[in-house]
């Protein structure tokens, strides 16, 4: 009962994260890490509720600002060092490279995110 009620609020965040689009206050624009079966964690890249598409690999050009709505919290290594997300928290990163992101006590076969920024 609570993985469908975790569901249904993750699903209504996404939807009005995805209707939101750029965030005004950083300049640059917000990606979404969300829970999707399989590989338990994905970039959510837009579509509607029928038609929802999730990347493992994205690439994006100035400030993104990460939105965590995975299960638990994310290790986003990249040239700024090593940084902590706890789950619905926000992080902007602004410098240029290549972050991976990886869930808190991840199992090896789940996905390993790549966000490049140029």
């Amino acid at each position: 009962m609570r993985r469908f009620l975790l569901t249904g609020i993750a699903g209504l965040v996404l939807a009005a994260a995805a209707a939101a689009g750029p965030t005004a206050a950083s300049g640059g624009t917000q990606l979404v890490v969300a829970m999707h079966d399989p590989g338990c964690h994905w970039f959510y890249v837009g579509g509607g509720p029928n038609h929802r598409s999730y990347a493992r690999t994205v690439t994006r050009t100035g400030p993104v600002t990460l939105l965590n709505l995975d299960e638990a919290a994310l290790i986003i290594k990249g040239p700024g060092g090593t940084r902590h997300e706890k789950v619905g928290a926000k992080l902007t990163l602004k410098a240029n490279g290549v972050y991976t992101i990886t869930m808190v006590k991840q199992a090896s076969d789940d996905n390993h995110l790549k966000l490049t920024i140029k």
